[in-house]
């Protein structure tokens, strides 16, 4: 059973502190745009190999533009007190577990519909407290803490609210006889749009899934060049349905 832990936050953050929506990790990173993140969660979706290429396109900017549209009523400010308030009138609870690292990854939080709680784990805050000082970046701890909630708010509205995002977006077809189909949802769909919205709420320059996959290399022990030439294989398998883009995957030290 997991452990809950209540959460105490520093009396005060260093005089130093950056706000994340300031921080600038693209000078130091190799990156990819929204587009291309979202196609590596959409790759993930068990039914992705029932998806019809031409629809990707359709399928990846649809879910951003929603999670993007859901964003027009929220701001954040930096002020958790008000935005945790908020959450929880939203008929939601917030929790904090100590967990460890699972042997596939990092689980950063979590939103369980019955009752309705958003889950938020210490490690993964603790991780990121840690890559940003590699970086030399304090960050607020508020901040690390809003970056899991909106994502995990985003999941409450859909349910509440707003309508699942891959109810919206084409379904694929799994089996067909004649004229009788079983069509099933893109579940991934959910997260692009959940990424899409936090990174509107909160204003940030990169999309949040993209330190998602810097966290996940470098604790894989990759170096930056191993992470540039992964995101360049990325750009290319994206290249079809985004010709004119252009790839920012190379611009680092």
């Amino acid at each position: 059973m997991e452990k809950k832990t209540p959460l105490v936050l520093k009396e005060k953050d260093p005089p130093s502190s950056n706000p994340l929506c300031n921080i600038q990790l693209a000078q130091k990173w190799p990156t990819l745009s929204p587009f291309e993140l979202a196609y590596t969660e959409l790759e993930q979706d068990e039914m992705f190999s029932y998806l019809a290429p031409q629809k990707i396109p359709e399928c990846i900017n649809g879910a951003l533009s929603f999670g993007k549209l859901a964003a027009t009523s929220y701001q954040y400010d930096g002020n958790l007190g008000y935005w945790m308030d908020r959450v929880i009138h939203t008929g939601v609870r917030v929790s904090f577990l100590r967990r460890q690292k699972d042997h596939d990854g990092w689980v950063r939080a979590q939103y369980r519909t019955k009752p309705a709680v958003i889950e938020i784990y210490r490690a993964s805050l603790e991780q990121l407290e840690t890559f940003f000082k590699q970086e030399g970046f304090t960050v607020k701890e508020e901040d690390l803490i809003a970056l899991h909630l909106f994502h995990e708010w985003f999941h409450h509205l859909e349910s509440t609210r707003l309508g699942r995002t891959d109810g919206r977006l084409p379904r694929v077809v799994k089996k067909k006889w004649g004229p009788i189909e079983i069509r099933e949802r893109l579940t991934r769909l959910r997260e692009i749009a959940a990424h899409a919205f936090t990174q509107e709420v909160m204003r940030l320059s990169w999309y949040p899934l993209w330190l998602d996959h810097l966290l996940l290399y470098t604790d894989k022990g990759w170096s930056k060049e191993q992470i540039r030439d992964h995101f360049q294989q990325v750009s290319r398998r994206c290249e079809e349905w985004q010709p004119s883009s252009t790839t920012q995957s190379d611009s680092t030290e």
